[in-house]
């Protein structure tokens, strides 16, 4: 199963309506995608939400972008959002941003955190953080996609960077299209040769698109059906067992 967990549709940035993009995952043979909107209000958020469209054969995901100057801002909208999609997205770029995202296990993936930096905008306390709060650094194929020359050999380096930052504290990692319209968008594996491009063994590469959102989409969606609260789940006779690490 292989799954895009950012495709921009016209409900967000994007050119074309959900059931187009739904249709392009269809011939890519992704199992889901995540099709966020950029966070304005809780009222918008909702519409969002309550519109959604439902497909058999492809999972739409639920999600929302948080855009915010400050950590407190990201702080704030994030705690607001939490419960109302399944995804939570950080837009990275400012370091105190990318920290406070690391930082904050509400948050599901920090998105392109070297955007228009000239560093790779994470550093060890981050990345270990991220670990801890199981927060998915992002690989952004769009970046790459839509550069060139010097610029994309730049990119290209500041992304190896977090990743091999991301593989010394087993930071899990996610690797995205990004796309903005269907034709930006690309199938699982073809994302999973993104990833090994930049430094991730084969194996973890295709976890990016398929083990790892799908672990994140499973657990979000068993917290907002009451199904799991932190680390305590609920199973169907009503008993609990613990899902921690440490249990």
């Amino acid at each position: 199963m292989f799954y895009d967990m950012i495709v921009h549709t016209k409900s967000s940035i994007g050119e074309d309506e959900i059931d187009e993009v739904v249709e392009m995952a269809r011939k890519l043979g992704l199992s889901g995608i995540c099709a966020p909107i950029y966070y304005t209000s809780l009222k918008d958020l909702k519409e969002y939400v309550n519109n959604l469209p439902h497909y058999d054969d492809i999972d739409v995901v639920s999600g929302v972008i948080v855009k915010a100057d400050r950590p407190q801002d990201v702080n704030n909208i994030v705690s607001m959002v939490r419960q109302k999609v399944e995804i939570v997205i950080v837009h990275g770029g400012s370091y105190e941003v990318n920290r406070a995202a690391c930082e904050n296990s509400k948050v599901d993936i920090l998105a392109h955190p070297e955007l228009n930096r000239n560093d790779s905008g994470l550093d060890h306390i981050c990345i270990k953080s991220a670990a801890e709060n199981n927060v998915a650094i992002e690989i952004n194929f769009r970046e790459l996609l839509e550069s060139s020359g010097v610029l994309r050999v730049k990119t290209m380096k500041k992304i190896m960077k977090n990743v091999e930052l991301c593989q010394n504290y087993k930071t899990p990692m996610v690797t995205t299209s990004s796309a903005v319209s269907k034709w930006g968008m690309r199938a699982g594996r073809e994302l999973a040769s993104i990833a090994h491009l930049v430094g991730l063994p084969i194996v973890d590469a295709i976890d990016t698109v398929s083990t790892i959102p799908l672990q994140i989409v499973e657990e979000n969606r068993k917290k907002l059906q009451g199904k799991k609260i932190g680390d305590v789940e609920v199973i169907d006779d009503g008993q609990t067992k613990s899902t921690s690490s440490d249990a």
